[in-house]
C-alpha cells in the first residue's frame, strides 16, 4: 500500500495530501475550498425504442436557475430551492423527514376529499323534494 505524503494546508493548517498541490495545483484543502457542491440532473434522451438515460453535472446555482425557468415556462409554482439529495446525510433522518412530508400531504388530501364529500352530500340533501321518502 502506498503511503500518501501529507502537508499542512496554508489556510487552516490541517493536513492535506501533497499531491493535491503538486499534481492538481490546489493551494488549500477541500475544507477551505469555496467551490459549491455539484448537482447531477438525470435526463432521458431519444424517442421510441431508441432512448437512453444521461446525466448532466452542474453547480447548484445553475440547477436552481434551470428549475426556476422550467417552472415559469410550464406555469407551475417557482421552487424556492432545487430538491437536492445529499448522500452525506444520515439516511434515517432523511427517510423520517420524507415520511413526515408524505403523511402531511396525505392528511391534507384526505381532509380536502372529506370536506368535498360533505359539501356534495349537503348539496344532495338540498336537492331532494320534501315529503318524498327516499
Amino acid at each position: 500500500m502506498q503511503k500518501i505524503k501529507m502537508i499542512p494546508c496554508p489556510k487552516c493548517g490541517q493536513p492535506m495530501p501533497e499531491l493535491r498541490k503538486i499534481k492538481y495545483g490546489y493551494n488549500f484543502c477541500v475544507e477551505c475550498s469555496s467551490v459549491d457542491k455539484v448537482v447531477g440532473i438525470t435526463t432521458v434522451e431519444g424517442s421510441g425504442d431508441h432512448t437512453w438515460n444521461d446525466i448532466i453535472i452542474m453547480d447548484k446555482k445553475t440547477a436552481h436557475n434551470i428549475a426556476k425557468h422550467e417552472a415559469e415556462v410550464m406555469g407551475r409554482k417557482i421552487p424556492d430551492a432545487v430538491e437536492i439529495l445529499d448522500m452525506d446525510k444520515d439516511e434515517a433522518e432523511v427517510s423520517q423527514s420524507i415520511k413526515e412530508k408524505v403523511n402531511n400531504t396525505l392528511e391534507d388530501e384526505v381532509y380536502n376529499v372529506t370536506t368535498q364529500q360533505k359539501e356534495e352530500e349537503e348539496d344532495d340533501d338540498n336537492m331532494r323534494i320534501k315529503g318524498i321518502d327516499y
